[in-house]
C-alpha cells in the first residue's frame, strides 16, 4: 500500500510539473518556451515512470525516452553556450539546470527495468528492490536481479548510486534557491509601475498565472519529484 501511495503521489507531482510548464509555455517565447516544453516532457515522463500500471512499460521503451532526454540535454548545452556568449560565464546557469535535469532523467530511465529485461543501468540489489519497488508499488521486478547483483559485485553500482545522491542533493538545493530568489524578487522595481497603473484598466490575467509563478511551481514540482525518485533508486 505504501509503495502504491508513494507512486501515485509522484504521478500527481509529475502531472503538476507538466501542467505548470504548459501554462509557462503560453506566457513566454523563444528559448524559455523550449525550456518549458522540455520540462513538460520530463514531468510526463516522471508520471509514467512512477505510476504502478505503467512503470514496467516505461522501462521497456526506456532507450527511446532516454534519447529524447538526451536531445533536451544537448538543447540545454546550446542554451548555456548562447547565454555565456551574450553575458559571460555568470550566465552559465541559464542552460545548466536543463542539462542537469535532462541528464538525471536519462540516468533514472536507464535504471528502470522493462517488462522482460532488467535495467540497463543497475544500481545494486538494494536499490533495485527498494527504489523501483516503492515507486511502482511492486516488491519484486523479476528478471533484473541477476543484472543488479552483478553490478553490485563490481563496485560500479556504488559510484552510480553516489551520483544519484549528488543529483538528489542538487535538486533539493535548487528548489531552496528558487524559492529564496522568488521571495526576494524585484519588489521595489514593481512598486512604481503598480502605482502608475492604479487608474488603468485592471489586467485580465490573474497574477497567479504569471510566468515567474509558473516557473517557480514547475521548479518546485520538478525538483521535489526528481530528488525523491533519485533517492528511492539509490537507497
Amino acid at each position: 500500500m505504501t509503495g502504491h501511495l508513494l507512486g501515485w503521489t509522484l504521478v500527481v507531482l509529475g502531472a503538476g510539473v507538466a501542467v505548470g510548464n504548459l501554462v509557462r509555455m503560453a506566457l513566454v517565447d523563444g528559448w524559455a518556451r523550449f525550456e518549458a516544453g522540455a520540462e513538460v516532457v520530463m514531468g510526463v515522463g516522471m508520471a509514467v515512470m512512477a505510476a504502478p500500471p505503467t512503470a514496467l512499460h516505461y522501462g521497456t521503451y526506456g532507450l527511446w525516452w532516454a534519447a529524447v532526454y538526451a536531445l533536451f540535454c544537448l538543447g540545454g548545452v546550446a542554451l548555456a553556450v548562447r547565454h555565456v556568449r551574450r553575458g559571460g560565464i555568470r550566465q552559465l546557469g541559464h542552460g545548466a539546470h536543463l542539462v542537469i535535469g535532462s541528464a538525471a532523467m536519462v540516468l533514472m530511465t536507464l535504471a528502470m527495468p522493462g517488462e522482460s529485461s532488467g535495467p540497463t543501468l543497475a544500481l545494486g540489489a538494494s536499490g533495485h528492490g527498494h527504489g523501483h519497488g516503492a515507486m511502482a508499488g511492486m516488491a519484486d521486478m523479476g528478471g533484473g536481479h541477476g543484472v543488479t547483483e552483478a553490478a553490485a559485485s563490481s563496485g560500479s553500482a556504488v559510484l552510480w548510486r553516489a551520483a544519484f545522491w549528488v543529483l538528489a542533493a542538487y535538486f533539493v538545493v535548487f528548489v531552496a534557491l528558487a524559492v529564496r530568489a522568488h521571495l526576494r524578487g524585484p519588489v521595489a522595481a514593481t512598486a512604481a509601475p503598480a502605482l502608475r497603473a492604479r487608474h488603468r484598466r485592471a489586467a485580465r490575467t490573474p497574477a497567479v498565472l504569471s510566468a515567474p509563478n509558473a516557473r517557480l511551481a514547475g521548479h518546485i514540482g520538478m525538483g521535489g519529484s526528481m530528488a525523491t525518485m533519485l533517492l528511492m533508486m539509490a537507497a
